[in-house]
């Protein structure tokens, strides 16, 4: 299991926005697999919104 140190460690590895980058992909990555594999088209789409929302942030962290 992760704790919030190893989470620091990759933020400071990595920058914050490469780490909500990642998060996002994996948020999408998840919604398709409930989607193929789960026949489950509505928790996707609560996947995909969880992408999005992270993918805004992480735009807004490019900013600064």
């Amino acid at each position: 299991m992760y704790d919030k140190n190893d989470i620091k460690t990759m933020i400071d590895g990595m920058s914050l926005s490469g780490v909500l980058d990642i998060l996002s992909q994996v948020c999408y990555e998840k919604a398709e697999d409930l989607r193929v594999d789960w026949q489950d088209p509505d928790t996707a789409r609560a996947w995909e919104k969880v992408g999005r929302a992270v993918g805004k942030i992480k735009i807004k962290g490019d900013l600064y």
